[in-house]
């Protein structure tokens, strides 16, 4: 690596020897291993979609207590009102993504946000954690407005042995970068990062799926309707979230585009392929047989969807080219809320702060 990209501030120079222009100190901006000077100057932009979607995230700015939960308590507390199954799938439903979001605050928090030298790029992601610690209290508030258990939620993953190996694979691969010593700057170590990088895309974009699409579920069929409110702004966020990671990925791949190569691209591939069967195990025990006509071949079909469209926007070949089997989803993750090729992530409007149905 050059001294040109290698990652340092200005101060360790000395005063006599910063004689670079702020031009010239932002052109050498990069994603990972950038010139940076601590100062987190964000203009002049070298990269403006960062900004962007910090922008959109601001404007996104809500809170759990917006959200109104008392149908969905009476409904709880109404042993007509929702079956067995239904209690269950929810339930389990639950327990995983809120150990998620707990999982990917440590991670961007720890692993990403320390190796990141763009300042733009800083405050997305740094923005991006906020908001995961705002699903993980969106989670505990639906825990405690129906007065779960939350030995029953927080602690199946000790129970069940399925919740245990899909968040110990989640973690192992969001930590491939976590010991302390770990520093980008060498080919072998820009390449863990990138591939860090995809693993966020495939965390925001594929292991959510299944429990967003129950909570969908359960409220087309006028079942729950607050949590799924819940979980619409929820995914909200992680579209753009999926989004900022892609382009992160993206640009790391424009920067250092040695990285690329035909090797790293058949691992990536086989790790959203990995994730797609992990998440479609994981659903199908959840919903057994089917839940209000989500069925498991029906929710393996709309994951191989979600992928490769995830594929497709990192340039990467799809695999399956499978239809989504539930258009109807898209009333629950646009609507109202935000106006967006869902998958493409192309924004026309966003709407701050309450929901309309």
């Amino acid at each position: 690596m050059t001294d040109e990209i290698k990652k340092r501030s200005l101060f360790q120079d000395g005063l006599d020897n910063n004689e670079m222009t702020n031009a010239e100190i932002i052109n050498k901006r990069r994603v990972i291993n950038g010139y940076d000077d601590g100062l987190m100057q964000i203009s002049p932009l070298k990269h403006p979609w960062a900004y962007e979607i910090f922008e959109l995230m601001i404007k996104n700015t809500w809170v759990p207590g917006e959200v109104p939960l008392q149908q969905d308590v009476n409904m709880w507390n109404d042993p007509k009102a929702l079956s067995d199954n239904e209690r269950r799938v929810y339930s389990r439903s639950l327990a995983f993504v809120s150990n998620l979001d707990g999982l990917q605050t440590n991670n961007l928090a720890c692993n990403i946000i320390r190796h990141l030298t763009s300042p733009e790029v800083i405050l997305s992601v740094t923005r991006q954690t906020y908001e995961e610690a705002l699903h993980v209290q969106s989670y505990a508030t639906l825990v405690e407005a129906l007065a779960l258990d939350p030995e029953e939620i927080y602690g199946l993953y000790r129970k069940d042995q399925g919740l245990y190996e899909k968040n110990k694979s989640v973690l192992k691969a969001v930590s491939k970068i976590s010991d302390m010593s770990f520093e980008t700057g060498t080919f072998k170590t820009d390449q863990m990062f990138l591939e860090a990088c995809i693993g966020n895309v495939i965390l925001e974009g594929i292991y959510f799926y299944s429990a967003f699409m129950v909570f969908y579920v359960l409220r087309r069929n006028n079942k729950m309707p607050g949590s799924a409110e819940m979980i619409q702004f929820i995914n909200r966020d992680e579209d753009l979230h999926c989004m900022l990671f892609t382009h992160i990925t993206n640009t790391i791949r424009k920067e250092q585009p040695e990285l690329w190569t035909e090797e790293f691209q058949a691992q990536v591939i086989q790790n959203f392929k990995e994730a797609v069967e992990m998440e479609y195990q994981w659903g199908a025990s959840c919903i057994n047989e089917g839940i209000l006509g989500l069925t498991p071949d029906l929710l393996h079909e709309y994951l191989q969807f979600v992928a490769d469209y995830r594929m497709a926007a990192l340039g990467l070949p799809k695999q399956y080219n499978a239809k989504n089997p539930f258009p109807w989803v898209d009333e629950y993750t646009q609507g109202n809320m935000i106006e967006v090729n869902f998958f493409e992530g192309t924004v026309r409007e966003y709407q701050s702060g309450s929901l309309e149905w």
